[in-house]
């Protein structure tokens, strides 16, 4: 009985111990549920008209800080998209203090996380899930309507493996480099062989904003720049090797608030982006302007956007692209928003190796419910 006495004593003190060890970390859970109904018109044949979409995400944080005062971390966000399988969206560790952060893990580069872009309201217009719902044929193959990465977005490395340091913000400004061994296609990859889609490793983020208020006026300025190096790849498989150019692209925006109004804009150059050494397209570049006004729980905006720039496959090239949008927002309740996007697309696309082109031309109606907890 005594023996039974001190091993419970002895369990207890280890439980003890063991909440106390894990006091002073906090972990939360949050995340969304958007819900979309989406009505679109476009030249593609044999395509639907209409239809909902479901998009869920559930984010874990942790968050601890230690005796010395460094603040420590990590985050997960598991995402159940367009598929019923639910993967990993982003997951980070984090190391901060008074010298800055240090974040290694899946998640946005500098380049996506420093840049200032167009205000945007809604399903976020023309860098939102609208394009889930339009396409384009060129050679016989669908590919989404947005150049790489983004309309509105320099060229980054997604959500690929990285690790990334951000200073602190001092006297408004905040500046931050990051860097992936290779581009998001092969994120998860550590000891595999080399997929046949062309590609990019030793990819670079970089950049700076400011942020600030002047007499009831608000400011934010930014520039990022991003470069990769090309890799040989066969693509499709057992053709001849090709290989992309190294590239470089900067990016800078601004947006000027006052009184609920906003306005902004940017412009994105990609040299030699998605060039590929035996074919003449390559360069991307975009610019884009939007305004957007909030009065309390409502907010409306429109943008435009005009690009041209290799598209995800790296083979598509789009020559020209253009998009107008509006959007709207009303929050019903805390965590609850009503959204809805109306956009028209008009884009022209060449296969750069079968020399196929093809055009599209329409737009899409999309309305959201989305919970945020």
């Amino acid at each position: 009985m005594k023996k039974i006495l001190l091993g419970t004593t002895a369990i207890a003190a280890a439980a003890l111990y063991a909440q106390s060890a894990q006091a002073q970390i906090t972990v939360s859970l949050g995340g969304y549920t958007e819900f979309f109904g989406a009505y679109y018109d476009d030249d593609v044949p044999g395509r639907t008209s209409r239809e909902f979409q479901l998009e869920s995400e559930v984010v874990v944080r942790a968050d601890g800080k230690a005796d010395n005062g460094l603040l420590y971390g990590a985050k997960i966000e598991l995402q159940n998209g367009q598929t019923s399988a639910v993967t990993t969206d982003e997951a980070s560790v984090y190391l901060s203090g008074t010298w800055g952060r240090i974040e290694l893990g899946d998640f946005d580069g500098a380049a996506d996380t420093l840049a200032i872009y167009a205000p945007l309201v809604g399903i976020e217009q023309i860098d939102g899930d609208a394009y889930d719902f339009m396409s384009v044929n060129a050679g016989g193959t669908l590919f989404g309507a947005q150049p790489f990465f983004g309309l509105v977005k320099a060229p980054d490395s997604g959500d690929s493996t990285k690790i990334m340091y951000l200073t602190p913000r001092f006297a408004g400004i905040q500046a931050g480099v990051s860097y992936a061994t290779q581009n998001q296609s092969e994120a998860q990859s550590v000891i595999a062989l080399k997929t046949t889609t062309p590609s990019y490793k030793d990819f670079w983020e970089f950049g700076a904003n400011y942020t600030g208020t002047f007499a009831g006026f608000s400011v934010a300025l930014g520039a990022t720049g991003s470069m990769g190096s090309g890799e040989d790849r066969q693509f499709p498989p057992f053709a001849a090797p090709t290989q992309l150019e190294d590239f470089f692209a900067w990016q800078a925006g601004a947006q000027l608030g006052y009184a609920g109004f906003k306005f902004g804009g940017g412009y994105i150059d990609g040299d030699d982006f998605g060039a590929r050494r035996n074919t003449e397209a390559g360069d991307a570049t975009a610019w884009h302007v939007g305004a957007s006004y909030t009065a309390g729980p409502f907010a409306i905006g429109v943008t435009y956007a005009d690009a041209e720039g290799a598209k995800s496959d790296f083979v598509t090239y789009a020559e020209d692209y253009k998009t107008y949008g509006g959007g709207v927002a009303y929050t019903v309740a805390p965590g609850l928003v009503l959204q809805a996007d109306l956009m028209y697309i008009d884009e022209e696309v060449v296969n750069t190796t079968s020399g196929f082109r093809a055009d599209n031309e329409g737009y899409v109606a999309v309305v959201s419910t989305r919970l945020n907890f």
